[in-house]
């Protein structure tokens, strides 16, 4: 008696584990599983040791990346990526691209911040229309808070900005600990944020609006022959002497602007547009 017990115990155990690794199997992630507020995602990233190294050595130098040149054309970043696979609470992408990220602040060559492409290889890849996860190592803050409310204050204050999480990255088996999980300037937040997705999308690093700086800017999304002109049409404008404010608002939605520029001033945030040109 005890015995068949036993058994089906043991027989009923397989049968749950079964069950939950099939579960896992088929998961489908959306978007808002990945970006939680009330715990830290489980991320492990496989990848070969070789290729770990080549990328998290990899660097910029801080005078070639603020090199005059770049006035007319963004520069090329140093990171390249590599296969490798990732497991997101549990749930398996075999294929994906993973290259280190950040400019110069950020650099780190043992807790590097992180970019990894779901669809490199599988051109099927993504989560919820995401195909780029951003996981940066919080270098400058050790508080470790800092993105995590500023963006979703951000949000708070009808200013659009990114999701944010906590992620714990294992790599290989080896804990590098607490990121912040921060949402693509990509489709999928500017749609939810502007209604729709057919806009022009630019970033600037460290740049401004100057004479002679429109190329400065790089092209994301859309038109380029559209945006380019729009930004080389504000820089004539800021550049007259009466700095005709109707004009910069036929260009800019100031209402908005100034919402995100109280924002980052109440934020103290020192790396932003308002503070440094820059993101």
């Amino acid at each position: 008696m005890v015995k068949r017990l036993v058994v089906a115990l043991l027989v009923l155990a397989v049968l749950i584990v079964s069950v939950y690794a099939e579960d896992k199997k088929d998961k489908k992630l959306t978007a808002d599983d990945i970006f939680p507020a009330d715990r830290v995602l489980d991320v492990q990233i496989t990848v070969d040791p070789k290729d770990w190294d080549t990328i998290r050595y990899q660097s910029r130098n801080i005078f070639e990346a603020l090199q005059e040149s770049r006035q007319h054309a963004p520069l090329d970043h140093p990171y390249t990526y590599v296969e490798a696979s990732v497991s997101i609470d549990g749930v398996e992408f075999p294929q994906v691209g993973i290259r280190k990220k950040g400019f110069i602040g950020s650099q780190n060559s043992t807790r590097p911040s992180l970019k990894i492409k779901l669809n490199h290889i599988d051109k099927e890849g993504q989560i919820d229309g995401l195909t780029n996860l951003t996981f940066n190592n919080n270098q400058s803050d050790v508080s470790l808070i800092s993105q995590f409310m500023g963006y979703g204050l951000f949000n708070a204050a009808g200013s659009p900005a990114p999701r944010c999480a906590y992620a714990k990255l294992t790599v290989n088996g080896q804990s590098l600990g607490i990121y912040a999980h921060v949402e693509r300037i990509h489709r999928p937040l500017l749609k939810r944020a502007f209604g729709n997705e057919n806009g022009v999308l630019y970033e600037g690093t460290v740049v401004d609006f100057n004479p002679g700086w429109a190329g400065s800017f790089e092209h994301k999304l859309g038109s380029d022959e559209v945006g380019r002109n729009r930004i080389q049409r504000l820089i004539k404008v800021l550049d007259s002497p009466d700095k005709d404010i109707e004009a910069i608002g036929e260009l800019v939605d100031l209402d908005s602007f100034y919402t995100f520029w109280a924002m980052e001033g109440l934020l103290s945030f020192w790396d932003g547009y308002s503070g440094n040109r820059n993101n």
